[in-house]
Formats: structure tokens, C-alpha cells, sequence
């Protein structure tokens, strides 16, 4: 049994904390929102008061936060969870931020004689309940084989990358990829629509076709009710890929097509659709062609 702390009880955090509930280990968790915690608690976990009194009580400390400033907030100042590591403690932060961000609170935490492993995950909610979501982890190798056990109780496809940030850049590279592959699914799924197909059909059958995935399987059901629940919002996308352009940037790389779906999703977002699920791209385009379900 491990002693475990979890930062950031959201749509990701919640169910992969409460499977190493179930599991058996110890955990202390803490969400801004406290009612975020409820689930946790009632399965067993101790709510802490700060990030500081997470990482006091905790050998691993899990970190599953919305962005960038969101772990800057949990991690730094006076009840931040550095201010509560010590010597031993492993910091395993899942969040999608920017290489940048990354470095420095990894030399905030290295500084307090603690490891950081950057663990960004790859997948959906239902993954994440279900135990199998993907986990790219780049860092200190020694740090990773001993939280190994307990990544091994949350995920399924686990990968280690290498001794520094290689996780985070993956992980912005599949996210261009997932973000793309709903546009090119909006455009296919519209042109469809408006010729006289069968929408749920469809969706079925791009699924089920050569170009299918498991994202394409995921969103078959979101995409054929029209109603774009949040499992992964347009908001968050739009700043998955602004980080992955910036790395683009960085290392000289064309990217015409994430550019292009960048721009759909902002204009998603101007129609007040921030919150809900990236796919709404489908939606965007149905409007935008005049089609009417």
C-alpha cells in the first residue's frame, strides 16, 4: 500500500484517484472546488486543506490540473505542494502544459530534494475510469520504475520517454493529431449529411473504416446527438494547441493543418461553446453549410 496525494479532482483526476482507492492505497487529495473531493472522500480519502499539506502526507504526489498558471498556483508560494516535499517524495504532475512552465517548477521541485516525473496523459474520461488511460512519462528513470506500481493501477499504454521533457512534447503532438482528425471528421460527416446519409451510420462506419481510431470510435455517440457533453472542451484544446505551435515554432516545423483547426475552434469558442467537447467542430460546419438536422 502506497501513501498517494492527489491535486485536482477534475473530469481526468477524480476516477484515476479513486482507482487507487480501490486498490487499496492511502491517499489525501485536494481540489480548489472542496465538493470536487467529495467522491474521493467518501471512497476513503483524507481532504487536505492546501497543496502543502497534500504533498506532507503523501511519498507520491499526483498532479491533474486545467493549464499552466493552474499548476504555478498549486505548486508555488507558501501553500504550494513544494513547499510540502521533502527528500524521497515523487512529484507525478499529468497535466498538458508547456515545456517552459514544466522546467521551472521541475527545478522547484528538484530543489527541495524531491523528483519530478512529467506524466501527461493521452486519452478520454472513460479511460481514465476504466484504468486504461495512456501515460507518457519523461524524468528521472529510478523515480518512474518506483511509481511504476501505481501507474500500472491507472493506465493501460504507459511510456517512458526519456530525462527530461520528451513527454511534454509528445503529448502536444498527439493532441495536434486528435484536434485534427475532428476537423477533417466534421468536414467528411457534413459533406455526408447534407448528400442524405444516414448520420448514425456514418459515424459507424468511420469508425469502423481504415481511417477509424479509437477517437473516432469515442465520439461516434457525441457527434450523432448533437449535444457535445465536455469530455474534452474546445476551451482546452485551443490551448493544447497554441502550446504545440509554440513548440512548432521552436523547432522550425510547418504546421498548415493544427494552424487551421486552431482557427475552428476559436470560432467555437466565440459562439460560447468554450465548455463544450471539441467536437462541436461538427456542429460549427453544419451551421456554417447551411444544414439543419
Amino acid at each position: 500500500m502506497a501513501k498517494f496525494g492527489w491535486i485536482g479532482l477534475g473530469n481526468m483526476g477524480n476516477p484515476m484517484a479513486l482507482n487507487l482507492l480501490k486498490a487499496g492505497n492511502e491517499g489525501t487529495v485536494w481540489n480548489r472546488t472542496a465538493a470536487k473531493a467529495d467522491a474521493a472522500v467518501a471512497a476513503g480519502a483524507a481532504l487536505a486543506a492546501s497543496p502543502k499539506a497534500v504533498a506532507e502526507a503523501s511519498d507520491f504526489i499526483f498532479v491533474t490540473l486545467a493549464d499552466g498558471p493552474a499548476l504555478h498556483a498549486a505548486a508555488l508560494g507558501d501553500d504550494g505542494f513544494v513547499a510540502g516535499l521533502a527528500p524521497g517524495k515523487i512529484v507525478i504532475e499529468m497535466s498538458t502544459v508547456s515545456v517552459e512552465e514544466s522546467a521551472k517548477i521541475n527545478a522547484a521541485v528538484e530543489a527541495a530534494g524531491a523528483k519530478f516525473l512529467r506524466s501527461p496523459l493521452t486519452g478520454s474520461t472513460i479511460l481514465a475510469a476504466a484504468g486504461t488511460v495512456g501515460i507518457l512519462t519523461s524524468g528521472d528513470k529510478a523515480s518512474y520504475e518506483k511509481a511504476l506500481p501505481l501507474l500500472e493501477v491507472i493506465g493501460g499504454n504507459l511510456f517512458y520517454l526519456g530525462a527530461d521533457e520528451q513527454a511534454r512534447v509528445m503529448k502536444l503532438s498527439l493532441n495536434l493529431m486528435i484536434a485534427t482528425t475532428m476537423q477533417m471528421e466534421a468536414e467528411a460527416v457534413v459533406i455526408a449529411e447534407k448528400a442524405g446519409l444516414d448520420l448514425a451510420q456514418v459515424t459507424e462506419l468511420i469508425a469502423g473504416s481504415a481511417v477509424g481510431s479509437p477517437l473516432t470510435g469515442y465520439k461516434a455517440k457525441l457527434i450523432t446527438e448533437g449535444e457535445y457533453g465536455p469530455a474534452f472542451s474546445v476551451k482546452l484544446m485551443i490551448k493544447d494547441l497554441k502550446l504545440a505551435l509554440a513548440v512548432a515554432e521552436q523547432y522550425g516545423v510547418k504546421m498548415e493543418s493544427t494552424e487551421i483547426t486552431k482557427k475552428r475552434l476559436e470560432l467555437a469558442e466565440a459562439k460560447g461553446w468554450g465548455e463544450r467537447d471539441f467536437s462541436i467542430l461538427t456542429k460549427l460546419l453544419e451551421e456554417e453549410s447551411g444544414y439543419t438536422r
